[in-house]
């Protein structure tokens, strides 16, 4: 009796990183009054201090603003991974935190700017430390929408590389209960069709991680993964039928059950040589595409402060 499978397995390593490489009246009234008072105090205090101490004190209030927007370096700068997650969660959490600090600095610059007026040495000093200022308040605005994309992208690859893996696992499964099928004993069939029960439930798991994937990071096609992943799938359940068939003694049966293994493995293998990149490749490629604009305001915001600040030595 004629029976055989053939199979064709897809293999290349996945990376693991990529490389890259975003209410209540009374409450309303305390918070003017906090406001106010703030206000009044650096007032006073300006009034006693000389505008380069006013300049000087507001620089450090900035510096301290500087440790804030380190968490979205980290976060924008350090390749995907299981943590990034957490790490834009930091940065979002530090964005508000860091436009406070930014707006107290600005308030001990506005103090002396009726006396820089007069003395251009300190206005220019003092031009040059508000430059300082927008430009981390710029960048801290371009921000956003690249800490969501990162997270989105994040997201994405973690689920892309689970399923990736369980795809890798599976093929394996299949491979070995190929090997046992094709011994044709009964022992070796009832071990084929354990086998082609893991990898079924293996290729079910890689299809609800391309889906979670897909579903993470809408603007990467993950539609060959998912035809890919349904092939093997109905490729096994041909093997697990071909395998009862036989040891029931229905040689005939398994034949056709076996053409139908052949047919889904040759339509998986030529979605696969149709070009089916690694799962970390696609997210790269869809996540730089998809922040190229806010990279570049990111980026021009960025350039933008290292110059304000060396304006300012």
């Amino acid at each position: 009796m004629p029976i055989s499978l053939s199979l064709k397995k897809i293999t290349a390593p996945l990376a693991a990183h990529l490389t890259r490489r975003r209410v209540i009246t009374v409450a309303a009234i305390i918070v003017g009054l906090c406001v106010l008072v703030a206000a009044t105090l650096i007032g006073l205090r300006a009034y006693h201090d000389s505008p380069g101490q006013c300049i000087a004190r507001a620089l450090t209030t900035i510096d301290s603003a500087d440790a804030q927007i380190a968490h979205i370096d980290t976060a924008l700068n350090t390749p995907l991974s299981t943590e990034t997650t957490t790490q834009v969660a930091l940065a979002h959490r530090a964005i508000p935190v860091a436009r406070r600090t930014l707006a107290s600095a600005r308030a001990q610059l506005d103090v002396i700017s009726d006396h820089a007026a007069h003395v251009p040495a300190t206005a220019v000093r003092l031009e040059r430390v508000r430059r300082s200022l927008d430009a981390r308040l710029a960048l801290l605005s371009g921000a956003p929408p690249l800490l969501d994309a990162t997270s989105q992208a994040a997201s994405a690859l973690a689920h892309s590389t689970q399923g990736w893996q369980s795809l890798q696992d599976a093929a394996t499964l299949t491979d070995s209960a190929s090997e046992e099928f094709a011994q044709q004993t009964q022992d070796a069939m009832v071990s084929s069709h354990e086998s082609s029960t893991q990898a079924a439930d293996d290729y079910q798991r890689a299809q609800g991680q391309f889906q979670a994937a897909a579903q993470a990071l809408p603007a990467a096609d993950f539609k060959g993964y998912l035809s890919y992943t349904q092939q093997r799938a109905l490729m096994t359940q041909s093997a697990l039928l071909a395998c009862e068939d036989w040891i029931n003694g229905h040689y005939q049966d398994a034949n056709t059950d076996v053409a139908a293994y052949n047919s889904f493995a040759q339509a998986a293998a030529r979605i696969a040589d149709a070009g089916l990149q690694l799962p970390s490749d696609l997210v790269a490629s869809t996540y730089q595409q998809q922040t190229k604009a806010a990279q570049k305001t990111y980026d021009g915001a960025r350039t933008e402060v290292l110059q304000a600040d060396a304006a300012l030595r």
